[in-house]
Formats: C-alpha cells, sequence, structure tokens
C-alpha cells in the first residue's frame, strides 16, 4: 500500500511524456486528474474488498458499538437457525454475522465485512418465512459485495483524487476505514441493487423448506407500515429514490411466486387463485391483513403445485405437464383449523374463514384444467385493492378528522 503514490504517478508520467501542443496543455491536466482519480478509485476498491474479505470480526465489532444489541438469546438462536437453513441451500458462498439491534424499525442491513442487523422491530413483526426472506435480500447485498460499492460512492471520486494526488496512503486507509464503519448510516444502496437482491434472494429462498410466499408478505407488511417509500417531484430530486417502490417490489416478488408454482397459484388484490379460480379471501387476523395472508396461504400452494408441475419457463404460461407425466392426485381436507393439501398445510383459519368452503374451493381448482390470470387482470386487481385498503398516511388521516 505504500507504493500506491509511485504507482499513480507513473500511469500520469506516462501520460506526461507525450509530446502535446501548448494549447492542449489545460486539457492533459484534467486527463491526469481523471486517470488519478480512476486509478485511486480503484485502488480504494482494493484495499475496501480486503476489508470486506479479511476484517470482519472488527467490523461486527464496530456497527454493534453504533447499533447496540438485543441482549436476548431467543434472538440470537433464531437468526442462527434461519441462517442455518439458508446456507444449507448451497446458494450463500460467504460467512455471514448475523446480530439483532434493539431498534423498533421495519429494517435490517449488511455492511463491510458481511455483517448483517435485523432491527428487533423486523423481527418482532415477521414470521420466520417473512424473516427467511429478509436474510436471503440482506445476504445477496453481500454475495455481490454491494456495501464495497455503496462506501465507493459516499466517499467520491473527487475526495479520492484529492488524497492520490497528496500523496499520503495513511490518510487513504483512515478515509476507508472511516466510512465502512459509518456505512449503516448512510445506506448508498442503489435501485439496482435492491432490485438485484430481491431476485437473487427469491431464487435461494424457493430453494429452502420456507414458504415462498414470505417474500411478498413481509414487503406488505412494510408497506402497510410505511407506505411506498418513494419520492414524487420535487421530493426526489432533493431526495432521490434508491429502493424501488413498494408495491412494484410486491408484485415483482408474487409473480415470481407464481412462476415457481407453474404459474397454477396467483395473488389478485387479497384473493387467491388457483388455476385462475378464486379459492380464499383470507380474514384480516391480528397484525396479519388479509393481504399479507394471502400470500403465506399462496406461497404454500405454490410448494404444492411446483412439486407436481415444476417451474414454468415463462411469466405468462402454464405448465400443464406433471414432473412424472402422471395424472396429478388431489386430496384437500381440514383437520381441526388447519386445510392441508396432500398432507402440506396450506394455512390455519383464522376467526372469519370459511374452512369448509376453502376445502371445497382449492379441491375444485386444483382439479380443474391448467389456467392463470393475466398480467393485466392481477394488476387491475391490485390497483383496486391498494385504493380500497391501501396505505394512508398517518398525516392525511389526521387531516379528515
Amino acid at each position: 500500500m505504500k507504493k500506491w503514490k509511485k504507482w499513480l504517478t507513473t500511469i500520469v508520467t506516462s501520460l506526461s511524456l507525450c509530446v502535446v501542443p501548448a494549447a492542449m496543455v489545460s486539457a492533459a491536466s484534467t486527463v491526469e486528474t481523471l486517470l488519478y482519480g480512476a486509478a485511486a478509485m480503484a485502488l480504494a476498491k482494493q484495499q475496501l474488498m480486503q476489508m470486506d474479505n479479511t476484517q470482519q470480526q472488527k467490523m461486527l465489532a464496530n456497527t454493534k458499538s453504533q447499533t447496540g444489541v438485543v441482549d436476548n438469546e431467543a434472538y440470537s438462536d433464531r437468526l442462527e437457525n434461519i441462517q442455518r437453513n439458508l446456507v444449507a441451500t448451497g446458494l450463500i458462498q460467504r460467512n455471514y454475522d448475523v446480530y439483532a439491534n434493539p431498534s423498533k424499525d421495519l429494517n435490517a442491513f449488511e455492511t463491510i465485512g458481511g455483517v448483517i442487523s435485523v432491527n428487533k422491530g423486523m423481527l418482532d413483526a415477521l414470521n420466520d418465512d417473512e424473516l427467511a426472506f429478509t436474510l436471503c435480500h440482506e445476504m445477496q447485498h453481500g454475495e455481490k459485495r454491494h456495501a464495497v460499492n455503496g462506501v465507493l460512492k459516499s466517499i467520491g471520486i473527487s475526495t479520492l483524487v484529492d488524497v492520490s494526488l497528496g500523496g499520503n496512503a495513511d490518510v487513504l486507509d483512515i478515509l476507508l476505514g472511516s466510512v465502512a464503519v459509518n456505512y449503516i448510516d448512510n445506506e448508498f444502496v442503489t435501485m439496482d441493487q435492491e432490485k438485484q437482491a430481491d431476485a437473487l434472494g427469491f431464487n435461494v429462498l424457493k430453494n429452502s423448506g420456507y414458504n415462498v410466499g414470505g417474500a411478498a408478505a413481509s414487503m406488505e407488511y412494510v408497506y402497510e407500515k410505511y407506505g411506498e417509500l418513494w419520492q414524487e417531484g420535487f421530493k426526489r430530486i432533493i431526495s432521490p429514490n434508491n429502493h424501488p417502490q413498494m408495491s412494484s417490489r410486491i408484485e415483482k416478488l408474487a409473480g415470481r411466486m407464481s412462476l415457481w408454482s407453474g404459474n397454477h397459484v396467483q395473488v389478485g388484490g387479497s384473493t387467491v387463485y388457483v388455476n385462475a379460480q378464486p379459492v380464499v379471501t383470507p380474514a384480516a387476523a391480528g397484525d396479519y391483513s388479509s393481504r399479507r395472508r394471502a400470500f403465506l396461504v399462496a406461497g404454500n400452494l405454490a410448494r404444492a403445485t411446483h412439486d407436481v408441475y415444476g417451474e414454468a419457463p415463462k411469466e405468462n404460461q402454464v405448465v400443464t405437464q406433471t414432473l412424472n407425466k402422471k395424472t396429478p392426485s388431489w386430496n384437500v381436507a381440514a383437520k381441526g383449523n388447519d386445510v392441508y393439501v396432500n398432507d402440506l398445510r396450506i394455512m390455519t383459519c383464522a376467526s372469519g374463514d370459511d374452512s369448509p368452503a376453502i376445502v371445497k374451493n382449492i379441491q375444485q381448482a386444483l382439479e380443474a384444467k391448467p389456467a392463470m390470470l393475466s398480467k393485466k387482470e392481477i394488476q387491475k386487481q391490485n390497483k383496486a385493492w391498494t385504493q380500497k385498503y391501501g396505505y394512508k398516511d398517518k398525516k392525511e388521516k389526521n387531516e379528515k378528522k
């Protein structure tokens, strides 16, 4: 690292050896500055990658000192168990240190060193299927080194150029270390990184034993508490959007669930469809809205049809041929408050759920000709649901009173 200034100087000197007209001197100076910036950025990324790979315990200690830690073994055990199950898929390549912090907000983050922290508020609000997707998402930030790119973005090329021209390697070390430690407060993720973490995270989830409906259900709960988390108009200029619109994320995750089901299972609004037939609109229960429960019910049904048909190759194509090329046999039954399909628990009926009707509807739909609702129809139902039941800002509610 002590030779980095010599390396940068060699690059720029090689350019300066070229004979150029006097009129191009100022332009050359600009080019030199750009070269310094590119070289400094490359070197900074190299050092951050080394920190990301080798300084996990240091980053863990620093991050815990900033966020605090929940002193409760139940939270630690729950996170460790879910992490272990996700690693068992063979799709997680890095080693992660996961812990719970005491914040009551619905959030989680991954930072340099493969450190993942989940807010207590998130742990208290989500079930294991939903929380599993949260960890899948954050682990994909780590797998793709998004934190490294976020730190580089937060520093900026101009700062790195100033440091490189100063020729002090120690300053670069201190700068990178300081920003990396404080990265959790900056949240310099990009929209593309969030979309990638959602897509790759779902891929891990579907290869685990968790309910794939937990992905959309977890985002649905965040939406119900915080809304779209999206700025419009002038606000977007002041505070640019770095996360996709929540309704868009929910729709895409629900679409991936349907694809995994062979496109036999869908959710429109808060109604679960099997082969384009409505089978249940779950009643709200406790903190679980009708729509949130619908995603979880659909996720279990998706596993039942996936085991028979496999995953659909396209979002508008229903799989009609079974994996074993035999006509499927469906046995839908209620056992107490639980509804099962071929011994797979689909849902636990709450007050307001009509168990006999649900059993009958699912049985008929599974035996029906393979079909699906169009994307346009699903979007129409989602829009109608959002207009009627969607997020309403508390300030807006108070103004109407």
